[in-house]
């Protein structure tokens, strides 16, 4: 099935689906250390910011539920998403929009708070990354999902699944 996969005529369909592996992992896996070891995550975030040259962070976020909750929810949601689009691009292609829209806020979000405290570097780093991901997300979807448009989903690996008609997996 890997041969087929990587001979399939839908190129610009197995990139997407390999991209999106990617970045489905990349959300959920965060997604779940927000929720349950929130310390990982700011310790991460804080060796970031120094070895970026910045000053000390002085906020205690491992310790809000609140916004730990949210983060992870969010996150999770945006994994979700990818795996839907995994999964059957044809049928879930209109989530691609709310899915870039999710992470263009966050870019904003963390170019804002750069702005406000220029002496956290690593705010302007995730600005960066949350905006090449959005480039991704919509590049690498549309070109797939304009290549399978005039195809059958049995001329693509893996076929679209998921509620394709009306059941799970073929």
């Amino acid at each position: 099935m890997f041969n087929r996969f990587l001979r399939q005529p839908a190129r610009h369909y197995r990139s997407f689906q390999l991209v999106y592996a990617l970045l489905a992992l990349n959300f959920l896996i965060p997604a779940a250390s927000y929720a349950w070891a929130p310390h990982l995550a700011v310790e991460q975030y804080l060796r970031i910011n120094a070895l970026l040259g910045g000053l000390p962070y002085g906020h205690h976020e491992a310790d809000s539920h609140l916004w730990r909750y949210l983060a992870a929810a969010n996150v999770m949601t945006l994994g979700m998403m990818c795996v839907l689009l995994l999964a059957n691009l044809r049928r879930f292609y209109a989530v691609l929009w709310p899915l870039t829209f999710m992470k263009a806020f966050a870019a904003l979000s963390w170019l804002g708070g750069y702005l406000q405290e220029a002496h956290t570097p690593v705010f302007l780093g995730a600005a960066i990354l949350d905006g090449v991901t959005c480039v991704l997300f919509v590049v690498f979807a549309r070109r797939a999902h304009a290549e399978i448009v005039p195809l059958k989903d049995e001329a693509l690996v893996p076929r679209p699944w998921l509620w394709v008609d009306g059941h799970g997996p073929h």
